[in-house]
C-alpha cells in the first residue's frame, strides 16, 4: 500500500483514496473513505484526523495514528472500509445550581 502525505480530505475524495485509521496500543486498522470523513470532521489535514476519533477497542485516544493509502486492486478486493451510514447528535444537559 502506497502511503501519502496528504493536504485535505477533500483533495482525495475521488474514491481511488482511504484514509488508514491504526491503534498502536490494540493493533487493530480500520479504512475510511474520505467523503465520509469531510462530512463527519469537516475539510481537514489527514494528520488532524486521529484527533478527532478514539479507538473503539481499548477506548484510548493516545495511540490513533492517521495516514493516506492508495491500496493496489489486489488489495482492494477483500479490504473492509468502513461507510458512515448516520450521525446523531446527542444532547446532554448540563445543570448549575443557583441559591434562592
Amino acid at each position: 500500500m502506497d502511503v501519502i502525505s496528504a493536504s485535505t480530505l477533500s483533495s482525495y475524495a475521488n474514491g481511488s483514496y482511504y484514509v488508514k485509521i491504526a491503534c498502536a496500543h490494540c493493533r487493530i486498522k480500520r479504512f475510511y473513505d474520505p467523503v465520509d470523513l469531510v462530512q463527519l470532521c469537516g475539510n481537514i489535514s489527514v494528520r488532524r484526523i486521529a484527533r478527532q476519533f478514539r479507538c473503539e477497542q481499548c477506548n484510548k485516544k493516545d495511540y490513533l495514528t492517521a495516514d493516506l493509502v492508495s491500496p493496489p486492486s489486489k488489495e482492494l478486493v477483500g479490504m473492509n472500509v468502513r461507510r458512515l451510514v448516520q450521525i446523531r447528535i446527542i444532547r446532554k444537559p448540563v445543570w448549575k445550581d443557583v441559591k434562592l
